[in-house]
């Protein structure tokens, strides 16, 4: 069992703190146990300042049989920190407190550059004996930097990403194919960046298509919903960092936004990285993951430049229904799309059987629409768990098999099967555990798409499966792409569509956009436009989409252009042709 205390910390540090003690059962093998403490600090004005913010907050995770001490991105960051002398006395004296305490510790900070004319931040990991045992430069700050790599922490290999640079592949995940065990993030998140209703959606997601460890640091305040600087209230931060097992579940962390210590007894022996070994070693993805590291390590890959598809701007209304197992009532939905002006209607994975296509197709025709339906596929003696892409004039535009399929079904090989077009708009569909495979839909953005469609048959409906089905289905959604996910209960849909925009108007503190209404605004994610339930099994949501995805190069190699080859390696994976035109 696991149990979490919360209480006031020790009378001797010079702030105060919140604890939060998450103690898990002791491992077999003590080698196998790291007892890792989060310092959810607030910011502060002076290096000077940070600099015994982070000293009292190594003292009171020693006092707690910490292992290793965790701070936010910019920890050591003041507006003075274009005088190197102070910053490396504050260096100087963390690495004196850490071999005092005998303990790691990972902080970030920001220093002015005088190359790049302007602060940027980086990430230093000190060892117990006080020696650097790793530092990089955030890439989305320095795009030139070095990419970092795995690093030891007694013994056990890990790795780490400064905030923005969780979008980068080849920070979050090449390390874990090279064997991290634990993925640290720190972070100092704007406060819109927490989306209630959707909880840790970046952090949940990357331990289950990992099953690593995921410790993530972030900044928060002294007074909760309060900046530091009540002047300035594009300071305030969100706070909830967290400890997240290899299967997602949250092992501890901070329910607020205030000052916090997170504690938790990690055992890297469920670490076992068997999701993310099982992506790189699918033969559809195997030397996309093999040139991945090959870039990481500063080497270089022969790849085809880059066309992609592009479309002319158009409306398009998406339709889910959660209707499986029932031809009738599903060509009724069609009729009823029609009447909505529906362009594409998605059923969930599995609904009718294979020998009712035809029927199905014959609908599609009649109401002049596209329609993505799931069934099971027999081919060989094999099973596969397929989807179907019907035309507008009813014929079958494309049969894709699950990439990521397990028994009783096989795994498909083909993910130029994704792809289709909707009023000529590129557009692909994936199914069941593919909605982890996220590289799938990035590279899918990367070559072009502006649609995705994702089938599922997924009945838990209690209140956690409903929420980390959120969770999952919100990163799969957050490449710029319109996005339906159907499902037998919960299904969705998700507009990313203006994500640039979104962006910009957070980090700039600017109006808003108007990306039309929806049930819950996440700007740094995938908006969620609209929701199934049990008295509205059917649902539409009408947007429009422009001539191309531009979420590459925008958001890939431009922060990192030492892995553009990468991104072009894997667009031409998954489409090494032109998809069909319904």
């Amino acid at each position: 069992m696991t149990s979490v205390i919360r209480f006031v910390a020790l009378s001797l540090l010079p702030l105060c703190l919140a604890c939060i003690l998450a103690r898990g059962v002791e491992p077999a093998n003590p080698a196998r146990r790291l007892r890792v403490g989060v310092v959810q600090m607030a910011l502060g004005r002076t290096i000077a300042e940070k600099q015994q913010r982070i000293l009292a907050g190594i003292s009171s995770a020693a006092a707690r049989d910490v292992r290793v001490v965790v701070f936010p991105e910019g920890a050591l960051r003041g507006i003075d920190g274009d005088q190197p002398a102070l910053v490396e006395q504050a260096v100087s004296a963390i690495r004196q407190a850490a071999r005092e305490a005998k303990v790691y510790v990972v902080f970030g900070g920001a220093t002015y550059s005088m190359k790049l004319r302007r602060e940027a931040n980086w990430m230093q990991v000190i060892g117990p004996d006080g020696r650097e045992v790793f530092r990089y430069e955030k890439l989305y700050d320095n795009h030139r930097a070095t990419m970092p790599g795995v690093f030891l922490i007694d013994g056990i290999p890990c790795s780490a990403i400064i905030c923005a640079d969780r979008w980068l592949r080849g920070v979050e995940e090449i390390p874990i194919q090279q064997g991290a065990q634990v993925s640290f993030e720190l972070s100092c998140n704007f406060a819109t960046e927490w989306v209630a209703p959707f909880g840790w959606y970046w952090y949940v997601p990357r331990a289950l298509r990992n099953n690593v460890w995921v410790v993530f640091a972030n900044t928060g305040n002294k007074v909760s919903g309060a900046p530091d600087d009540p002047a300035a209230r594009h300071e305030l931060r969100h706070g909830h960092s967290a400890i997240i097992a290899p299967d997602g579940r949250i092992t501890a962390a901070a329910r607020d936004d205030v000052e916090a210590i997170v504690v938790a007894d990690l055992d890297v022996s469920q670490a076992t990285r068997t999701a993310a070994l099982t992506r790189a070693a699918h033969p559809a993805l195997r030397k996309f993951w093999e040139a991945g590291a090959t870039l990481q390590r500063g080497g270089t890959v022969e790849a085809p430049s880059l066309k992609p598809l592009t479309a002319a701007e158009a409306d398009i209304t998406l339709a889910t229904a959660q209707v499986v197992d029932d031809l009738p009532s599903m060509q009724t939905i069609l009729a009823r799309a029609r009447a909505t002006n529906a362009d594409l209607v998605v059923f969930p994975a599995r609904a009718i059987d294979e020998t009712a296509l035809p029927q199905l197709q014959a609908a599609a025709r009649d109401h002049r629409m596209t329609v993505v339906v799931g069934t099971e596929h027999r081919r060989a003696g094999q099973r596969y768990n397929s989807a179907f892409v019907i035309g507008p004039d009813g014929s079958l535009l494309t049969r894709y098999d699950q990439l990521s399929a397990t028994p009783p079904f096989q795994p498909g090989d083909d993910p130029s099967a994704m792809w289709f077009r909707v009023k000529g708009v590129p557009a692909v569909v994936t199914i069941g555990e593919d909605t982890l495979w996220t590289e799938l839909a990035e590279l899918a953005a990367v070559a072009g798409a502006q649609i995705h469609v994702h089938l599922d048959r997924d009945p838990a409906n209690d209140p956690e499966a409903a929420l980390r089905r959120l969770q999952v289905w919100s990163n799969l959604a957050s490449f710029q792409t319109f996005t339906a996910t159907a499902n037998v209960v919960g299904s969705a849909i998700w507009d990313d569509l203006r994500d640039a925009e979104e962006r910009r108007a957070e980090v700039q503190g600017l109006p808003r956009p108007n990306t039309g209404a929806v049930e819950v605004y996440s700007p740094f994610s995938a908006n969620l436009v609209v929701r199934a339930g049990p008295n509205a099994p059917f649902i539409t949501a009408t947007r429009h989409v422009g001539a191309r995805n531009r979420y590459h190069p925008a958001r890939t190699s431009n922060f990192n252009p030492q892995m553009d080859a990468w991104y072009r390696f894997g667009a031409a994976i998954v489409c090494p042709e032109e998809p069909t035109r319904p």
